[in-house]
Formats: C-alpha cells, sequence, structure tokens
C-alpha cells in the first residue's frame, strides 16, 4: 500500500503548517537535547547531559522514521525480477 498524501492542489509545495511541523521537529530534535547537553555539563554533570542529548536525539530520530520514512513506499516497479528470481 503505497502513502498518499492528501490532494490540496498545490503538489509538491511545501505550505506554511509543513514549515511549522519541521522547524519544531528541528528545535525538538536538535536543540532542546543540545541546550540540556549544555545546561547538565555546565552544573557539572556531564554524563547526565550527553545522556538527556543521546536520549532526545535518539528519541527524535525514531519520531521522524515513523512519521516519514515509514510511510514511504520504497517498492519497486510490479514485473521486474531480481536476477536470483529468473530460476536460472
Amino acid at each position: 500500500m503505497a502513502y498518499e498524501r492528501p490532494s490540496d492542489g498545490e503538489g509538491a509545495t511545501v505550505n506554511s503548517q509543513d514549515a511549522v511541523v519541521l522547524a519544531l521537529t528541528v528545535v525538538l530534535v536538535v536543540v532542546l537535547p543540545g541546550l540540556a547537553n549544555w545546561g547538565f555539563s555546565t552544573l557539572g554533570y556531564p554524563w547526565v547531559g550527553s545522556a538527556a542529548w543521546a536520549l532526545g536525539y535518539g528519541l527524535g530520530v525514531v519520531f521522524i522514521w515513523y512519521e516519514w520514512v515509514r510511510p514511504i513506499d520504497i517498492t519497486g516497479p510490479e514485473g521486474v525480477s531480481r536476477s536470483d528470481d529468473s530460476g536460472e
């Protein structure tokens, strides 16, 4: 089943809602864990800061995969077989 984006007549253009979601994702995945890392390291807890950064970044990667990458249909065209499937 292929993932189909709802047709809004704009094609592949980025609307303002997409830009806001992208900006919030960047802030939550990169900036916030980075600030937590800096804050905890400044307070003398570098391991806690590194853990906060790794956890925030890791969860962000999983979120990005789940929301944007997983629904993409990356199968090949119908009727095309690989060389090991040809029976020779």
